[in-house]
């Protein structure tokens, strides 16, 4: 018997509504809902293939433990057992600055609040934070600098049909995410000006007004002198109603974004002067994670440096991320495999699981019933469309008996009762504990309880011209690009749409010719710091003399770059882009 399940999509953080296709206890298919108002009826590739993963084969089933060199299922008892006798191990002998936390933006709001209270109530330690200290830190210490806060809501997707200007980063802003790329085609059809800044595009879609080949770090500064821009441009952007759409988990540095606000709303005399924001984010669950507090406090360690070599760190505890795929450097990694404790929570056989001593199978998202907040601060249920597989337990129940056997307490709140407890405690949130308006198709829009403040930051130092027979090598941050992602990888057409970035320079045709070189064959990148032999791929939308190469190449990034750059205000490194020679090998 064929019955469909109304819920919502969890690849992204558009937040769709869907019918999952179930005959008997197996999904078979998927259906947008024509009624909600995020997605009206439209879904991606992804949304439609959403059912594939919830068939995948790689699940993780049982708790494991590592005996020698091999992890063995075993049962709960005994895993949770092992768990606490390691905790607490570390815990007594190095105190609870040598243990840390790490929560998801894959897991729902009410389980990353249970991670945040275990973290700070039953460790004691600060040292709590996210995956996406290695890309959306940037993006979102931005907007929490300028909210002091949980960011409420910044916009909404309907709304951009009536924006009078829409600057978007990055053509993937409208290609990957289609509810968006909708509502900005349709404000473009109305008469709204679109603007594209995006360095590493030869040219933009008909419906762009305004193509600027700019990096958002010297956007800013390009828009504030009005050299090398339609002078119109400028005074479209600081027009009220204006918006900005941006794919948070590629803003490089908090001031370019911080930077790029002021600018937008220095001339508008409304009391809130912001534009529209709309930070989207190839995690389903980026903004609630934030605002549940993932994120170190009260001299707490970042996951950049508990990561590193030198700290104290000797356990983790990594909830619901595949965490090995994400680091961007060679050192972070061997750093996340030597440590005295790594225990793992988690859906899939991930890389992460495979080096974990301890690891235990948690729901799916299809199989939970928390909240999510997309990218324009909606917060949304989730409806179990499965049954629980195989041993997998609530998180809820694995920090709860964690707890106990560690000798200390935390309320097994239920997803209700943890909904109500957040309206409390974060103001922006404290209308979610109305079950009725949860319930229905719209879910709940967060408020926007504080007057935003856009602290004052410096434009950043416009860079000169490219120099004679240089090159400029851009090193987009991809660790959270779609072929990374788990769900994907448990698809198997996804898998087909999305392969996994082989580790090739991508080039413009122009410049292969001139170099006298074919697709395949190798060339020599020289920087400053170093030098790397890599194979050339063609990319036909690169304009001449830019090349790209995918940060998650860590070893030969590393080589080419040098020392990262590091984000003061984010507090977290990052490869600054190059000017490079090439030569033939």
């Amino acid at each position: 018997m064929i019955k469909n399940i109304s819920t919502i999509c969890s690849f992204c953080n558009t937040g769709c509504g869907m019918f999952v296709r179930l005959n008997g206890e197996e999904a078979v298919g998927i259906l947008p809902n024509t009624r909600h108002p995020v997605n009206e009826g439209r879904l991606c590739k992804r949304g439609w293939n959403r059912y594939q993963n919830l068939r995948s084969e790689n699940r993780l089933s049982h708790p494991l433990v590592r005996k020698g060199s091999k992890l063995e299922e075993v049962g709960w008892d005994e895993a949770l057992q092992i768990s606490k006798e390691k905790i607490s191990y570390i815990l007594s002998r190095y105190g609870p600055q040598a243990i840390g936390v790490v929560g998801s933006p894959w897991l729902t709001n009410e389980d990353n609040y249970r991670v945040s209270l275990f973290c700070r109530q039953v460790l004691k330690s600060n040292n709590l934070d996210g995956s996406y200290r290695f890309s959306g830190a940037a993006a979102l210490t931005a907007l929490n600098e300028t909210w002091s806060g949980a960011l409420g809501s910044l916009a909404s997707i309907q709304s951009l049909r009536e924006s009078p200007a829409i600057l978007v980063l990055g053509r993937e802003s409208l290609r990957d995410f289609s509810p968006v790329g909708a509502r900005m085609i349709q404000a473009y059809q109305q008469g709204s000006k679109l603007i594209l800044a995006d360095p590493v595009c030869l040219r933009a879609e008909h419906f762009y007004n305004t193509f600027l080949p700019f990096p958002e770090e010297q956007l800013a500064q390009i828009l504030k002198e009005k050299k090398d821009v339609a002078e119109q441009i400028p005074r479209l952007l600081a027009q009220p109603g204006s918006a900005i759409v941006f794919i948070a988990d590629q803003i490089k540095t908090a001031s370019s974004l911080l930077s790029l606000l002021s600018f937008m709303s220095q001339d508008q005399a409304d009391p809130h002067p912001i534009p529209m924001m709309i930070p989207l984010s190839r995690s389903p669950n980026f903004r609630g994670a934030w605002d549940m507090g993932i994120r170190p406090n009260n001299g707490g360690l970042t996951l950049l440096e508990m990561l590193d070599l030198s700290n104290v760190i000797k356990g983790l505890l990594v909830f619901g991320d595949d965490l090995l795929t994400h680091l961007p450097s060679f050192s972070l990694m061997e750093k996340l495999k030597k440590l005295d404790f790594l225990l793992v929570a988690d859906r899939f056989l991930t890389d992460t699981v495979q080096i974990a001593h301890g690891a235990f199978p948690i729901p799916l998202l299809a199989e939970s019933t928390g909240t999510l907040t997309n990218c324009e601060g909606r917060v949304q249920k989730l409806r179990p469309v499965l049954n629980t597989g195989g041993e997998s337990r609530p998180l809820s129940y694995l920090l709860s008996s964690l707890t106990r056997k560690l000798g200390s307490s935390l309320p097994a709140h239920s997803d209700k009762e943890m909904r109500k407890e957040i309206s409390l405690v974060i103001p922006q949130y404290q209308n979610i504990h109305s079950e009725s308006e949860l319930d229905s198709p719209q879910g709940i829009v967060l408020s926007t309880l504080k007057h935003p403040v856009i602290p004052s930051i410096p434009f950043e130092t416009r860079e000169g011209p490219q120099a004679p027979g240089k090159y400029h090598l851009f090193i987009p941050n991809t660790l959270y690009a779609w072929s990374r992602n788990q769900m994907i990888l448990e698809s198997p057409l996804l898998r087909i749409e999305y392969p996994e970035d082989r580790m090739a320079l991508r080039m413009n045709r122009q410049d292969v010719r001139e170099l006298r070189i074919r697709p395949g064959e190798k060339i020599k990148v020289c920087s400053d710091h170093g030098e790397a032999q890599l194979a050339v791929e063609i990319d036909e939308s690169l304009p001449s003399r830019t090349l790209v190469l995918p940060m998650h190449f860590s070893t030969v990034i590393e080589n080419l770059a040098g020392k990262r750059k590091f984000d003061h205000i984010a507090n977290y490194s990052y490869c600054p882009d190059l000017e490079v020679t090439l030569k033939k090998v």
